[in-house]
């Protein structure tokens, strides 16, 4: 049977209100703080300071090394959900399905468009919030951090790895739960407001390993970016 636009749209925000929903009681966990073992004082730089390219690399370059408390969790959190990068995001994302006509069964046109980056959000939406609450539950720490290691393989192999690992309170990198979790999850639920073509085990991997494959893509370009903006990488001292 065929759905209207208005009732997928429907559907993808009860379930993205659903998510969304739970934060209260994730946000009401005691608070902790994820502290690098080389310092635990804050070096980020005054924001009237910054000019415009450290800025941009603060949005979407390796995170200092520095104290993670809850608030700050919080912040990361809204910023992944609604932020400049995300919007912008999803906005390309949708426009690149949209050249490649995926999935078939949402045409072309503004309409389809539409319809494309407002299931980006959502997506992106109810990957962030699982993710976000997981993290909290499991004291992951899943933000990037520069790797502190020197050449070009191995330092892309390393941004490749951390598509799958978070940071713990102690300082060690391992399996991250929440972030993998957060896109498994996320392309499951997808499938129930998409097309037949998302519909099945088959389609949910694919769409997961694409979730992936962004994900380490973009790693790779946060711990050169500083490289090619001339600006210091952050210290990573963990070794890892």
């Amino acid at each position: 049977m065929h759905e209207t636009s208005q009732l997928r749209w429907a559907r993808r925000l009860a379930v993205v209100c659903l998510a969304i929903g739970s934060l209260p009681a994730a946000f009401s966990q005691a608070s902790e703080t994820f502290v690098n073992s080389s310092t635990s004082a804050t070096t980020t730089q005054p924001a009237d300071k910054m000019d415009l390219i450290d800025k941009v690399l603060g949005m979407v370059g390796p995170a200092e090394p520095t104290t993670l408390t809850q608030k700050d969790r919080f912040q990361i959190y809204l910023l992944s959900v609604g932020g400049p990068v995300p919007l912008l995001g999803e906005a390309a994302g949708a426009g690149i399905s949209q050249w490649k006509n995926t999935p078939p069964e949402w045409g072309q046109g503004w309409g389809a468009y539409g319809e494309r980056y407002g299931s980006n959000l959502a997506y992106n939406g109810i990957r962030q919030t699982i993710t976000y609450g997981a993290s909290i539950a499991l004291h992951e720490d899943t933000r990037y951090f520069a790797s502190g290691k020197h050449g070009v393989w191995a330092r892309t192999g390393y941004a490749i790895l951390s598509t799958f690992t978070a940071r713990h309170p102690d300082g060690r990198q391992s399996f991250s739960y929440s972030s993998v979790g957060g896109v498994i999850g996320a392309s499951g639920i997808a499938s129930i407001w998409g097309p037949r073509s998302w519909q099945g085990f088959n389609n949910i991997a694919e769409n997961a390993g694409i979730s992936f494959g962004a994900t380490a893509a973009l790693n790779v370009a946060r711990e050169f970016l500083p490289d090619l903006l001339h600006r210091p990488r952050p210290e990573n001292s963990s070794g890892h």
